[in-house]
C-alpha cells in the first residue's frame, strides 16, 4: 500500500523491501537524515515561523509541533519552556498584549507549552467572537463620527456668520474693529477695575 505513494526517485531505493516497518524506516532515514544541515534547516524554519491574523491557530500549532517533532527525531531536544517561548515569538504584534500577560503571569517565571497553547486557542476564539460584533461596533463609531462632524460643521457655520456680521463694526471704546462697545473686553476689564474712560 505504501509503495503506491512513493515518489519515483525514491522507489528504486526501497523496491526490495516487503515489510512495511522496514520500508518506512528506510524512507525515514533517507528523507529525515540527522545531518547538521537538516537540523539547521529545521531550526531556521522553527525560528522564522510566523502566525498571521487571518490564519487558523490550530493550523499554526500543528505546523509548529510538526517542526518540533522533526527536530526531536533528528536527536534535538527542545525543552518545554523554549518551545513555549518560540511559540509566543511566532505571534504578530497584534497579540503583544496577550504575550506580555502570559509572560508576566507565568508561575515561578517558567512558561509551559500546554498553558500557552490553551491560551492561544482561547484568545483566537475570543477574537473571532469579538470580530463578528466589531462590525456592528464599527458602524456605531462611524455613525457617531458623522454626527459629531455635522454638529461641528454647524458650529463653524454659525461662527462664520457672526464674523461676517461683525466685520464692518468698530468699537467706540477701544477703536478696534470687529465688535461694538457693549461687547468690548477692554471696557469690561476697565469697569471691573473701576477705571472706565468717560464717554
Amino acid at each position: 500500500m505504501i509503495r503506491k505513494y512513493i515518489d519515483r526517485s525514491l522507489f528504486e531505493h526501497v523496491s526490495t523491501y516487503t515489510n512495511a516497518y522496514e520500508l518506512w524506516t528506510k524512507l525515514e532515514s533517507m528523507i529525515q537524515k540527522k545531518t547538521p544541515r537538516n537540523k539547521a534547516h529545521l531550526v531556521r524554519r522553527l525560528v522564522k515561523l510566523e502566525y498571521t491574523d487571518d490564519q487558523n491557530m490550530i493550523e499554526h500549532l500543528n505546523t509548529f509541533k510538526g517542526i518540533v517533532n522533526q527536530l526531536m527525531k533528528a536527536d534535538m531536544k527542545i525543552d518545554d519552556e523554549l518551545q513555549a517561548l518560540l511559540l509566543l515569538s511566532s505571534l504578530p504584534e497584534s497579540w503583544d498584549t496577550l504575550v506580555v500577560t502570559l509572560s508576566n503571569s507565568a508561575p515561578d517565571g517558567k512558561l509551559s507549552l500546554d498553558n500557552i497553547t490553551d491560551s492561544l486557542l482561547n484568545e483566537e476564539s475570543r477574537r473571532k467572537e469579538r470580530g463578528s460584533s466589531s462590525h456592528s461596533e464599527a458602524n456605531v463609531v462611524e455613525n457617531r463620527g458623522r454626527s459629531e462632524n455635522r454638529s461641528k460643521g454647524k458650529r463653524e457655520k454659525s461662527r462664520g456668520r457672526f464674523k461676517s456680521r461683525s466685520k464692518g463694526l468698530t468699537c467706540f471704546y477701544c477703536g478696534k474693529d470687529g465688535h461694538k462697545k457693549p461687547e468690548c473686553r477692554f471696557l469690561k476689564r476697565d469697569q471691573k477695575n473701576g477705571t472706565v474712560h468717560p464717554d
